[in-house]
């Protein structure tokens, strides 16, 4: 092949791009990764956010031999409290209940981001083409598709999308997809205070949007990175602006100890996209290219790495038969695995933002009756449990 000839293309070097990557390199295939963005860039981009790696990705990331270069910078969740409001904590997850390790950790994108990066310039498996944006593709004849760039046109057999949640691939190969808006702001931020956290966070509910506080590795002070949601009416309004810090305290109420400080706050539009197909014709959309979700539950990045792990070894059986990489059968295949997990976590961030956003008695009642069968009943929990952890097969 020439170096403009790719069997596989991969659009976008975020944390899942970068991951399928290193997938697919793993069982010595090779692969293009493209990015808009210059590799220095990619670099230096400033991210003060942190991710919720499942108990399932962690595995992942351990067998590709990324978790030990993390150099320990990640800090475990033992156990997480769930409530409504500052009451009582309705729902107590423990890792202990299930034998299966730590419920998930808690990592700085930027670390995570950085690590990858090495390690796919590193690959003899995967090219890098930074600097390059797609402006337009042709897929008319599936035999003889191109990416036109501004520099030079990219030939390829499989353009696999990961170029997030306002996928300009998406767009370009025109794959309709649902689209809500949540009307809802997310502050993220982190915060130091007086207790140590032991490994746990705190989710707790209230009518203007959930509040996560997630523990952090940090080895000089006492560290949480926080999520707050808010409507986005009361986002804006010029009261809670002036009074910002007041009102997260007052929602904090000193879970961890004293406040001691708040970190730069960074704010972002919340809404879903979800793909009515994930894939058309030689072009696959994976991670929040296919469907982003509201952060409620922090899966979204787990769901993405879902996508990426599954459709590497789709690929990997598709090298083993001797068949080119895209194969309607066997993308048919990838998209029903694929089905049950990405509904069932779309409908469900969505419905229980729904219904734990909000005030009115007959939306409390519910929330009341939900958490406190939640609370009285080991399975229920152990199987949500199992869930959020990635460990429950929901290949169809």
């Amino acid at each position: 092949m020439t170096k403009n000839h790719h069997e596989i293309i991969i659009c976008g070097a975020g944390m899942i791009g970068l991951t399928f990557a290193l997938l697919m390199a793993e069982r010595k295939i090779k692969v293009c990764i493209i990015d808009k963005n210059d590799k220095r860039s990619l670099f230096a981009q400033q991210d003060n956010r942190t991710t919720a790696i499942s108990q399932g990705s962690y595995r992942i990331f351990r067998k590709l031999g990324i978790w030990k270069k993390l150099k320990n910078a990640f800090q475990p969740i033992n156990q997480i409290f769930v409530s409504e409001g500052l009451g009582s904590h309705d729902i107590n997850f423990n890792y202990k209940n299930l034998r299966e390790g730590p419920l998930g950790f808690i990592v700085d994108n930027k670390l995570i981001r950085e690590t990858l990066l090495n390690e796919v310039l590193k690959s003899k498996y995967v090219s890098f083409k930074d600097g390059t944006e797609i402006i337009n593709i042709n897929n008319e004849d599936i035999d003889n598709s191109f990416l036109e760039t501004k520099n030079f046109d990219l030939y390829f057999k499989m353009l696999v999308a990961a170029d997030g949640r306002f996928s300009k691939t998406r767009y370009h190969a025109n794959i309709k997809y649902y689209y809500h808006d949540y009307q809802q702001t997310a502050f993220v931020f982190n915060i130091s205070h007086s207790n140590k956290h032991h490994g746990v966070a705190l989710e707790r509910f209230f009518p203007t949007g959930p509040l996560a506080v997630l523990p952090v590795n940090n080895s000089k002070i006492n560290q949480s990175s926080i999520v707050w949601t808010v409507d986005t009416k009361v986002a804006t309004d010029k009261n809670f602006k002036e009074n910002f810090k007041e009102e997260f305290e007052k929602k904090y109420d000193n879970f961890f100890g004293k406040l001691i400080n708040l970190s730069e706050v960074k704010k972002y539009p919340l809404n879903v996209f979800s793909c009515y197909d994930i894939f058309k014709k030689n072009i696959v959309l994976i991670g929040d290219a296919c469907q982003a979700i509201h952060p409620i539950a922090g899966q979204g990045f787990n769901l993405g790495l879902r996508d990426a792990f599954i459709l590497a070894k789709t690929l990997a059986k598709s090298k083993e038969l001797g068949l080119e990489p895209f194969n309607l059968n066997l993308m048919k295949s990838y998209e029903n695995m694929r089905k049950i997990d990405k509904t069932l976590l779309v409908n469900a961030t969505h419905n229980l933002n729904g219904l734990f956003s909000g005030s009115g008695k007959f939306k409390s009642l519910l929330r009341k009756t939900g958490l406190r069968i939640f609370s009285q009943s080991n399975f229920l929990k152990n199987q949500s449990m199992l869930f959020a952890m990635g460990l429950r097969n929901l290949e169809a």
